[in-house]
């Protein structure tokens, strides 16, 4: 899933910490910190300005909106890089074990049966090469 947080320009904050805007004594307050709080793919800092000129409530809040940025964030559920690695780990290890089958001395397979085995390790190259692009796209 994709979001957005708003986090401080590099030049006028070196750490980058994200910003977020949230009532403290029911007051509109800004905090930093190292945790993002994440907005909707929507958000703009066009929209943010036009919501503080808009809104009496933020007149006083003291953030220059052209010192932040908003950056986009891939949010991933703990142990679902970890299932989707395994997940395309498997047509290489599918394709090994079958070119293992292939190049084997004395397989006594037909000729038909190795034509046959020759089809599947065509197909289970073209989802390799898939399967690795995607991992190389990964991390």
């Amino acid at each position: 899933m994709k979001a957005k947080a708003l986090r401080w320009k590099k030049e006028f904050n070196v750490f980058q910490e994200y910003v977020w805007i949230q009532e403290y004594g029911g007051e509109p307050q800004v905090f930093t910190g190292d945790l993002p709080y994440l907005q909707p793919m929507t958000a703009t800092i066009e929209r943010m300005k036009t919501m503080f000129e808009e809104n009496d409530e933020y007149e006083d809040i003291d953030l220059d909106l052209d010192k932040v940025e908003f950056v986009e964030l891939e949010v991933i559920e703990s142990g679902e890089v970890g299932a989707d690695i395994r997940n395309k780990l498997s047509p290489p290890l599918n394709l090994v074990q079958m070119l293992e089958l292939f190049f084997k001395d004395n397989v006594g397979y037909a000729t038909e049966e190795r034509a046959e085995l020759a089809e599947y390790i065509k197909k289970e190259m073209a989802q390799t090469k898939i399967s690795v692009d995607y991992l190389a796209k990964l991390l």
